[in-house]
């Protein structure tokens, strides 16, 4: 898929965008069943995914073409990512650090016009056990495959190119931090052993 166009957008079509120059060097297909990403959609009102399709590439190819006002953020913890979502139908779309810097973007493939012209997952994150555990699969490469990507974009300079961040690297819009309650009522819709 070297330099093509992937096309995203939330439920009711209206905050649309395409994540450009895609090749599979670009990216890493990944799942994760952590309750953070799951509580994400349970926080916005939706069904717990059990599992989260996430595309990691860089903040420079997210470009958002219409609806670009509904774009709002929150975070699940005071220490908790950036969790970018469409407020006209409250979709998850994105998760981000807290750093313009780290240049890192995941999103949500179940946001995707064609998912399916996507590799296959690489990696598997937070997968839950028998014995109530998790464990990982492919970790190392998702992680190497990451860092490869931010060195890159701190040394050609284009972590400065993102849709989510300002000119003096803070968050575009401030982000509201779930109270107790929240982040409590959000993990009760996280199915346990999922």
């Amino acid at each position: 898929m070297s330099g093509e166009t992937l096309a995203f957008a939330c439920r009711c079509g209206s905050l649309r965008g395409e994540i450009t120059d895609v090749s599979p060097a670009a990216y890493t297909n990944i799942l994760c069943h952590c309750a953070d990403c799951r509580s994400a959609y349970t926080h916005l009102g939706l069904a717990d995914p059990e599992k989260v399709g996430i595309l990691q590439t860089t903040q420079d190819r997210i470009k958002i073409t219409e609806g670009g006002e509904a774009l709002q953020v929150f975070r699940l913890s005071g220490r908790g990512a950036l969790r970018w979502y469409a407020s006209c139908c409250d979709t998850p779309l994105f998760y981000t650090p807290l750093k313009a810097r780290a240049v890192h973007v995941g999103v949500n493939t179940d946001r995707l016009d064609t998912p399916d012209a996507l590799t296959p997952p690489m990696s598997e994150a937070y997968i839950p056990t028998a014995d109530g555990k998790t464990r990982h699969k492919g970790v190392g490469r998702m992680v190497t495959r990451m860092v490869t990507r931010m060195a890159a974009k701190n040394l050609n300079g284009e972590w400065r190119d993102t849709p989510f961040f300002d000119d003096s690297g803070a968050p575009a819009l401030p982000p509201q931090v779930l109270t107790r309650e929240e982040r409590a009522a959000a993990l009760m819709g996280v199915r346990k052993g999922a």
